[in-house]
């Protein structure tokens, strides 16, 4: 089952599957990645791979600011 194949938990209605750019998002890293989001209330649902992704792209660009230090 995937995430898309859930009601929003905020209104019942359907989401779908979108690209969010990481950029927009409150975490360090860089490129895009797959989230759900619900057609009618704009809530937005992040995938556990999409987690595991972007904390494994923010504990990198961490890494390497220390690094650099």
């Amino acid at each position: 089952m995937k995430e898309t194949d859930l009601p929003c938990s905020e209104c019942g209605a359907q989401v779908v599957e979108r690209i969010a750019f990481t950029a927009d998002l409150p975490v360090d890293g860089r490129g895009s990645v797959r989230v759900a989001e619900c057609l009618d209330c704009g809530a937005r649902y992040y995938p556990n791979q999409t987690v595991r992704q972007l904390a494994r792209q923010s504990t990198d660009a961490r890494r390497r600011r220390t690094a650099e230090r």
